[in-house]
């Protein structure tokens, strides 16, 4: 059988020119075949297989007489050798997926070959020494963000109405303040005044679908802008109560398995610079009022503590010029501790306790995925072959996936893993599959100051914290906390710029606002806003991560649209990834549930790429 390789350019020259446009916009789906030839195949796929048989796959069915229509065929993946899967990206997300696929694999008995891509030459490979003073080289999210790992915050969603209008009014706040310094320097940027907080959000619409941006880039971010317009402008308050529950059962789950992780080692705990607690402060007494009480109705353990009793647990809070009615909320049962350090650490245990490889660079740097496709009377003799037959029988041993990497070569793989990151819904695109992956990038900045005198020895041996700061600490949306004697992070912000390579020049008032309270709570560091790093997180247009197989194109997963709750979920959804890759491998359907530690249990079609169809 000949085996042929659709691309996205094929599929658009077969649909016509004006079909191609508005597909690569998301704004209309390709061209459908005649209602009676999709039966005809969904009838002969939907018959039933025993445990153990074929995976099915997504291919391209060549039909001239017909019309060109992507139909499932049987994925013939040879269950008599070893699962090839492809994890691409090599952040949280991709090494916490392989570390999950490895032990589920290995506790049904089933033995894969598994290779991590990462692009970044640094990968999981980067440690930042802090005794050094260094900053993080390693592009991911993993390596810059506020390290803090917080169910307690984890049920504030973003997409409901009230984020649209403070979207808008951010946008035009920093677009104002922006081209009148003086304005901006004597309510933003002064050390002495913090009556004002720094808008959040910021949204260059231009930046996203100008002549900057790619084709490609332009189609995902209409593709999210559509679904979360859509989300943000219909749910219900109920809506938007139960996606909230469901974030936080699954930081729940991720906090569980976090402290498992603590407890298999006994220095890890120190590499990471693990501390429980964390202190939130609200401008009103409401505010602080609202997050207490649904902390509570979640089952967190929350207090309501006052300004004084928020100085006595961190000093520093002191430092603020801010009013002393600031109410403070304290997280009990969040933890900080370095994602970088321990997504490392979690990177060596795969690699040789399971023989995991991770490729960065130009060897893990991906140009391209290509995925085989059939010919209608070749399908239908593949869809009458028994799943005996399909272990041994040639066919089945041909490639399933091809990937082509910056330094020439070419991978094939039976199965693939979308954790990229931001660039998740660039690389599903390659598959024709953008509309399964509509997340985006969001830009913040984190800024790691160094104390010049840090902790010293008494205080190490009578502090609560062998970390610069006793309690991380939030205020204005902003996270500071800290993993070391000497350090501590400063991150916010979430502004949509377009991605990474073309937005390094977009103006923002993030470095000069983190810089000012950076200095503020720290007046001994050496802190620097040239120092203030671009962090962007993939965000999804529901909050809900997207996790799960894309099954217009069977042996396709996606683990990705965590935004900026990487750390605080990323352990827990790679065990629902584990689960659902597992489950197609030896051939168990129908799964309803995911089942995680901590007594939690999600329905897998609510975290399932294909909801966004």
């Amino acid at each position: 059988m000949d085996i042929q390789y659709a691309s996205h350019s094929n599929i658009l020259h077969q649909t016509g020119f004006w079909q191609s446009c508005f597909a690569a916009f998301g704004i209309a789906p390709l061209i459908r075949p005649p209602p009676m030839i999709c039966h005809y195949y969904r009838d002969l796929l939907s018959k039933p297989r025993s445990s153990g048989s074929s995976v099915f796959a997504v291919n391209k069915i060549n039909d001239k007489s017909a019309a060109d229509f992507i139909e499932t065929t049987p994925h013939c993946v040879d269950l008599t050798s070893q699962p090839r899967i492809a994890i691409v990206g090599g952040g949280i997300a991709g090494v916490t997926a392989a570390n999950a696929l490895c032990k589920k694999l290995s506790s049904n008995n089933v033995t894969a070959k598994i290779v991590i891509f990462e692009g970044d030459e640094y990968g999981s490979n980067n440690e930042v020494d802090f005794s050094n003073h260094q900053q993080p080289s390693w592009l991911a999210a993993t390596a810059r963000n506020a390290n803090t790992i917080c169910p307690g915050a984890s049920f504030h969603v973003m997409s409901q109405r009230s984020t649209l209008i403070k979207i808008m009014k951010d946008t035009v706040r920093e677009w104002y303040e922006e081209r009148h310094l003086n304005l901006a320097a004597d309510h933003l940027l002064r050390l002495d005044n913090f009556d004002y907080p720094p808008p959040y959000f910021a949204l260059h619409l231009f930046r996203c679908v100008g002549p900057s941006a790619s084709w490609d880039e332009r189609a995902t971010f209409l593709t999210f802008l559509t679904s979360f317009l859509k989300t943000s402008l219909f749910s219900t308050e109920h809506d938007v109560h139960e996606r909230g529950k469901l974030i936080y059962q699954l930081a729940k789950s991720n906090r569980v398995l976090f402290l498992g992780a603590m407890n298999d080692s006994s220095v890890l705990a120190s590499k990471t610079g693990l501390s429980r607690g964390f202190i939130s402060l609200y401008r009103s007494r409401q505010d602080a009022m609202h997050d207490f009480q649904e902390g509570e109705s979640f089952g967190e353990d929350f207090a309501l503590l006052s300004y004084e009793e928020a100085v006595k647990l961190e000093a520093r809070i002191k430092n603020l010029p801010i009013s002393e009615e600031v109410v403070a909320v304290h997280r009990k049962a969040d933890y900080t501790a370095d994602c970088a350090a321990f997504i490392k650490d979690l990177t060596n245990k795969i690699t040789q306790e399971y023989g995991v490889e991770y490729k960065s660079g130009l060897q893990g740097k991906i140009h391209g995925i290509r995925t085989a496709k059939y010919d209608i009377e070749e399908s239908s003799q593949l869809i009458g072959i028994k799943s005996k037959a399909l272990a041994t029988d040639p066919v089945a041993k041909k490639q399933r996936f091809s990937l082509r990497t910056k330094d020439g070569r070419s991978h094939d793989f039976d199965f693939v893993v979308l954790a990229a990151g931001v660039n998740t819904p660039l690389f599903a695109r390659m598959l024709s599959i953008g509309d399964s992956c509509p997340t985006y990038p969001l830009r913040g900045y984190s800024l790691t100051m160094y104390s010049c005198d840090g902790l010293n020895a008494e205080e190490i041996e009578t502090g609560q914290s062998t970390n610069l700061l006793n309690q991380p600490i939030k205020i204005d949306d902003m996270y500071c906390s800290s993993v070391g004697a000497n350090m501590a992070r400063i991150a916010g912000f979430g502004e949509l710029v377009g991605y990474r390579d073309k937005a390094t020049n977009v103006p923002s008032l993030a470095p000069k606002v983190l810089t000012r309270y950076g200095k503020t709570l720290f007046p001994e560091s050496n802190i620097k806003e040239a120092n203030a790093l671009q962090c962007f997180r993939p965000l999804s247009p529901d909050d809900l991560p997207i996790v799960g197989a894309v099954r217009s194109v069977p042996g396709v997963f996606v683990h990705s649209g965590h935004g900026t709750l990487g750390w605080t979920l990323c352990l827990a959804t790679s065990e629902c990834l584990a689960a659902a890759l597992t489950d197609e491998i030896i051939g168990i359907d129908n799964q309803k549930m995911f089942h995680l530690p901590g007594d939690v249990s999600v329905e897998r079609a609510r975290l399932s790429p294909d909801r966004f169809l």
